[in-house]
C-alpha cells in the first residue's frame, strides 16, 4: 500500500513505492525459503532406498569385500573413496575440462539433428514426402549408432566430428519418429477451422500443426538427448582425447576404478539436468499440454 508524508500544512506528499515495499518483498522472500524448505523436507523419504544401497555399498568395499580378498578392494572402492576422488578431479579442473568438452559435442551434434524437427513435419503433413522418405528412415533407424563407429572413423577419423556424427545419428531419429507421429496426431478439426477461416498453408503449419506436435517434439527431443548423451560415451571410448569417455577409458588402463565410478556418476547426473531441464522448458514453452508431466 502506499503511505503519505505530510510535508506542510497545506502539502501531502506519497511516500514512494520502494518505502513500503522491502518488508512486503523480504516476506515473499521468507515464504518462497520456506516453501522451498518444505518441499525439500517432504523429498527426503524418497532418497531412503538410495541412502541405503550407498550404506550398503559403504560395508562391502570396507568390510565385507577385503575379508574375502583384499586384493579386490581396489576393483569396488567405497563411496568416501569416489567422494575424495570427485572432489580432487573438481579441484584440478580435470572433471570440468571433460565435461564441458562432452557438452560441446552433444550440442553440436544437437544443432545438426535439430533438422529432423521440419523434415518430421513435411513427412507427417504430405503423404508424397512420409512415402518418400520413410523406407530410407525404416531401414537406418534400425541400426545401432554404436554400429557406425568403425565407419565413422574411416570417415572423420579420430575427433570430434566422428564423435558428433555418432552423436547426431542417436539423437536425429528419435526427434524424427515422434514430430512424425505429433503431426499425424492433431485433431482434424483444427486444421479445418483454421482453413474455413481463412489461414494460409503457412499459417496453418505454424500455428496449428506445429504447436499442437510440439509435445511430442518435446518427448522427442528428452529422448533423442538421452540416446545421443549415452552414445557420445561410447563414441569416446575409442575415438577422442578428451570428454567424459575418454576420461574412463584412461582411468581403466590406469586401474583407477574411482575415477571410473566418478566418470559414470557424472554422466547419470548431467543426464539427469539435461532431462528436467528439458522437461522445465517444455511447460514453459506448453503450459497447456499435460504431456511433461508436473
Amino acid at each position: 500500500m502506499t503511505g503519505f508524508r505530510i510535508m506542510s500544512s497545506d502539502r501531502i506528499v506519497p511516500l514512494s513505492d520502494s518505502t513500503t515495499a522491502g518488508p512486503e518483498a523480504k516476506t515473499g522472500l521468507g515464504i518462497a525459503l520456506k516453501v522451498w524448505l518444505f518441499r525439500f523436507i517432504a523429498a527426503i523419504p524418497n532418497f531412503t532406498l538410495l541412502g541405503l544401497l550407498i550404506l550398503a555399498w559403504q560395508f562391502a568395499s570396507t568390510v565385507w569385500i577385503p575379508s574375502i580378498d583384499p586384493h579386490m578392494a581396489v576393483l569396488m572402492p567405497a563411496p568416501t573413496v569416489i567422494a575424495s576422488a570427485a572432489i580432487s578431479m573438481i579441484r584440478s579442473g580435470e572433471l570440468l575440462s571433460n565435461l564441458l568438452d562432452s557438452l560441446r559435442r552433444e550440442a553440436v551434434a544437437f544443432v545438426f539433428a535439430a533438422t529432423a524437427i521440419p523434415l518430421g513435419i513435411a513427412m507427417g503433413w504430405w503423404k508424397v514426402v512420409y512415402n518418400q522418405v520413410s523406407p530410407v528412415m525404416e531401414i537406418l533407424r534400425p541400426i545401432p549408432p554404436l554400429a557406425w563407429i568403425p565407419l565413422s572413423i574411416l570417415w572423420f577419423g579420430l575427433g570430434d566430428a566422428q564423435n558428433e556424427f555418432i552423436i547426431f545419428l542417436g539423437i536425429f531419429f528419435p526427434i524424427l519418429v515422434n514430430t512424425i507421429v505429433g503431426v499425424k496426431n492433431i485433431d482434424p478439426s483444427l486444421i479445418r477451422a483454421a482453413r474455413s477461416l481463412g489461414a494460409p498453408e503457412y499459417k496453418v503449419l505454424g500455428r496449428v500443426v506445429l504447436l499442437g506436435a510440439m509435445p511430442q517434439i518435446i518427448t522427442g527431443i528428452r529422448i533423442g538427448l538421452g540416446v545421443g548423451w549415452m552414445a557420445l560415451v561410447a563414441a569416446e571410448l575409442v575415438g577422442a582425447n578428451s570428454g567424459l569417455g575418454f576420461l574412463i577409458n584412461d582411468a581403466r588402463s590406469m586401474l583407477r576404478t574411482d575415477v571410473i565410478i566418478v566418470g559414470m556418476l557424472t554422466i547419470g547426473i548431467v543426464g539427469l539436468l539435461i532431462d528436467v531441464a528439458i522437461r522445465i522448458l517444455g511447460r514453459q514453452l506448453m503450459p497447456w499440454s499435460l504431456a511433461l508431466g508436473k
